[in-house]
């Protein structure tokens, strides 16, 4: 039977109001859902920034214990330094290390990573910077050359040069020499000194301490047994041939990544000669005849380390003679590490120069008394491109020239005992969240 047309129309009516009903309702439930999701989501986002927050707070107590504690390395050795510290409404724990070798006492050089770790609720957040050492230099690396006593230049010997030299006692030129560079000194002058400008009296410049400046050098070096070494005439001897991080043709042949040797020297002369070094020589207790002279190209490995550090006196007699290969010596063979083309052939040859820091505890001179007879008519011409730093006395003699060129890396950025102090400092762009 078919419904007329009024109650079709009320079913009509009925079932939109139904459908409109339901509608409505399931609005409603959809709105709840998406506020629960979203309180959800803010909670959670929420914890998240309390988590980064307790991890950034972990950092700052690393960060404040390392600048008030001197002795931190020793209080805070490698590895975890606090763990679950309640804070706030969560914990933190906080990591110190020496990504090196593990190893925060082994040398006050040594840089440092902190990793802080912040937890609240379900969030966990883990944040990481790393810190590298700088340091104040010792104000002897402002020029080119200083001694902690005298300048002595005599006739006819000159010195050459782009930068001061100065002394913290006098500066004396005997005879008819020559010094082009700028002079400083503490106490004055002897003689006629020029015809660069000549300043005193000025505040004595700053020198690293004889003994500790070594210390660095000795724990990180490679050792080199004295009797491991050749003897030409008796004298222990490094002639022709090369020594660089990748190659140690001493002792047991260990080499050194930082290209640091040190030798004791037992109070025995080491003399250097027709050699490539790529590296930071150390000699302790060197004999007073010990020397470096013919040719010589010389660079440390590790840019503002010293190339050569000598506990004793060392005799500069070296010439601007190249250093040549001569169809015998590879100074240069495949598998070196350091700036320059490899190659298997033995005819390059490399400018008579020492590129670096050079620093003697006692004197340095230039004599011509402990060179075999057959170098000793070569004119002595040493280069110095980097500091010359002279414990005692420097004395030019025999007619030789010295040049001295200044490089600010080691004023910029001072090796390992040429500093004042040393403080950490964060190393720019090294902040960074980490997820594992």
């Amino acid at each position: 039977m078919l419904l007329n047309r009024p109650c079709r129309r009320r079913a009509s009516t009925y079932f939109l109001v139904l459908a409109s009903a339901s509608i409505v309702a399931m609005a409603g439930l959809s709105a709840l859902t998406l506020q629960r999701v979203r309180l959800r989501g803010s909670r959670q986002d929420a914890a998240l920034a309390q988590a980064r927050f307790y991890a950034q707070s972990a950092i700052d107590l690393g960060l404040a214990w390392v600048e008030q504690d001197p002795d931190w390395r020793d209080n805070r050795p490698s590895g975890l330094w606090v763990a679950d510290m309640p804070v706030g409404n969560g914990t933190f724990t906080l990591e110190g290390i020496d990504p090196g070798d593990n190893n925060l006492k082994d040398g006050n050089y040594d840089p440092l990573v902190l990793t802080g770790t912040g937890f609240s609720g379900p969030a966990r957040y883990k944040l990481q910077v790393a810190l590298t050492v700088s340091a104040w230099p010792l104000t002897c690396l402002e020029v080119s050359l200083h001694a902690n006593n005298d300048v002595v230049v005599t006739d006819p010997s000159t010195v050459d040069g782009d930068q001061i030299i100065s002394a913290n006692d006098v500066i004396q030129a005997i005879g008819n020499c020559t010094i082009y560079p700028a002079s400083e000194s503490v106490n004055g002058f002897v003689g006629s000194v020029g015809p660069g400008p000549t300043t005193f009296p000025i505040t004595p410049r700053t020198m690293p301490d004889p003994v500790t400046v070594f210390d660095y050098y000795r724990e990180k070096g490679t050792w080199i047994p004295i009797d491991s070494l050749d003897t030409v005439g008796g004298v222990c001897t490094i002639a022709d041939t090369l020594l660089s991080p990748a190659t140690a043709p001493y002792g047991s042949g260990e080499t050194n990544a930082e290209g640091i040797y040190v030798i004791d020297c037992q109070s025995r002369d080491v003399q250097i000669r027709d050699s490539r070094i790529v590296g930071t020589l150390v000699l302790l207790n060197a004999g007073t005849g010990s020397a470096i002279y013919n040719s010589v190209n010389w660079e440390p490995a590790v840019a503002n380390y010293p190339a050569l550090l000598v506990s004793g006196s060392m005799d500069l007699a070296y010439t601007k003679a190249a250093l040549a290969e001569n169809g015998s010596y590879n100074y240069n063979p495949p598998g070196t590490p350091y700036e320059g083309v490899a190659d298997m052939d033995t005819g390059d040859t490399y400018p008579s120069v020492i590129k670096g820091l050079v620093y003697a505890s006692g004197d340095i001179l230039t004599d011509k008394s402990p060179i075999p007879i057959d170098y000793s008519l070569a004119q002595m011409h040493p280069t110095v491109d980097g500091a010359l730093i002279v414990g005692n006395t420097l004395t030019l003699a025999n007619e030789a020239n010295l040049d001295v060129a200044f490089r600010s890396v080691y004023l910029n950025d001072p090796p390992p005992g040429f500093s004042i102090s040393t403080y950490l400092r964060i190393s720019p762009g090294t902040w960074r969240q980490v997820v594992d």
